[in-house]
């Protein structure tokens, strides 16, 4: 106990330099616990959103922006494809499921989404009130637009064409809210689904002025009119996965992408800037270590007649070594303890961003990761380390030489 005490006056005692290597310690930590915690976490999210889906069905374009836009709603689509084009392969003999996706409208910056109940179901959604739509121009409601914007059964709405936050508003075609479903932790939370039909009506216009197109063109006006963004599948058997995507994708107006190999590109992309990040924070870890030891041999060089003097009073070698050991130690506990801080600091600004931006709802953030005991017990290793020279300089001193030149 009265190493402690002495520890902790002695650190008090200099606060500007304990200041400064608490906060390189805190920054360290503090990022390499941040970035380990939206790794797993982002790993956790793109694999739970992209479960049971082998296949997505849609227009020429970028592979990995069809994805993005279809399975995790964070992207432009990259355009519409004939229902009668996509049928084909959704009643194909090696399709188990088939879930059409009609996009390009949105509230308030939340995406409206046209589908089936099968949507919902694919990803574990329960109601919390209300029921499923059944008729055209009824939409339920993910659980964070309804809490976002206060929105109950029957209440009314406006969507408005486009993604972004301009856009022409269907001022004539409000939807009502039939349903709000219950927190899922996925993509559900963060979209208003709605039946492909009330896509279509909404855009009845639209598809006039196309009819009247096609039929000069000669082609069947009814057909042209039924539009989806996207079709996500689901195989029979992995034979389906080594012949449908090339032959679509070679033989056919139409684009798949294969989910699986898309996210791990986007992975990869961002491994790049995580590996930047987190040789920044050993970099930060390294200075730290840095100055703890010179600031421990610096303060060892100001206090040793007071050491010399301690010995001299019947304190052993060892307990002089613990006392400057205790002092690193106690620098590593603040530093762990400011890191775990200025990460959940950092996430709390970040969540309400993420989740209206890129539909990306962080999990019990609060909470301690898996690998952050291995980053705590690495900062205190680094902290002793760094320790360990001013230590045996403190166990070596001699009495009566330091005494003699005080």
């Amino acid at each position: 106990m009265m190493i402690l005490t002495i520890a902790v006056r002695n650190l008090l005692h200099r606060p500007l330099r304990s200041i400064t290597s608490w906060l390189l310690l805190t920054c360290a930590s503090g990022m390499l616990a941040l970035l380990l915690l939206v790794q797993a976490q982002a790993g956790r999210q793109f694999e739970q959103n992209v479960a049971g889906i082998d296949m997505v069905l849609g227009a020429k374009g970028s592979p990995l922006q069809l994805i993005l836009s279809s399975v995790y709603h964070i992207d432009a689509p990259t355009g519409n494809i004939p229902l009668r084009e996509a049928q084909p392969w959704m009643q194909h003999p090696m399709v188990r499921a088939a879930i059409p996706l009609s996009l390009g409208d949105s509230y308030q910056g939340f995406r409206i989404v046209g589908t089936t109940p099968d949507y919902i179901r694919h990803y574990g959604g329960q109601m919390a009130q209300g029921r499923m739509f059944r008729h055209s121009m009824e939409a339920v409601l993910g659980s964070a637009v309804a809490a976002r914007y206060h929105l109950g059964i029957g209440d009314r709405f406006n969507g408005m064409h486009g993604l972004g936050a301009e856009g022409h508003v269907h001022e004539g075609h409000p939807y009502t809210v039939s349903g709000i479903l219950a927190p899922a932790g996925n993509v559900l939370d963060q979209v208003i689904l709605t039946s492909l039909n009330s896509v279509w009506d909404i855009h009845d216009h639209h598809h006039q002025e196309e009819e009247e197109h096609h039929t000069e063109a000669g082609e069947p006006a009814s057909d042209s009119a039924r539009q989806v963004t996207a079709v996500l599948l689901q195989f029979r058997n992995p034979m389906a996965q080594l012949q449908l995507p090339r032959w679509i994708n070679t033989h056919t107006r139409l684009q798949a992408a294969v989910p699986a190999i898309e996210v791990n590109r986007l992975l990869s992309l961002m491994g790049s800037g995580i590996q930047l990040l987190r040789l920044i924070g050993w970099l930060l870890m390294a200075l730290a270590a840095c100055s703890i030891f010179f600031m421990l041999l610096q303060s060892l060089q100001e206090r040793r007649y007071e050491l010399a003097l301690l010995r001299s009073l019947g304190a052993g070698r060892a307990r002089l070594l613990a006392l400057v050991l205790t002092e690193a130690a106690l620098l590593g506990v603040a530093g762990i303890a400011g890191g775990y801080l200025l990460s959940r600091g950092i996430l709390a600004a970040l969540q309400p961003g993420l989740a209206q931006q890129f539909h990306y709802v962080l999990q019990h953030w609060w909470q301690p990761g898996a690998g952050e005991a291995g980053i705590a017990l690495l900062v205190l290793l680094v902290c002793l380390l760094a320790a360990l020279l001013p230590g045996i300089r403190a166990f070596r001193l001699n009495i009566s030489k330091t005494l003699s030149h005080a």
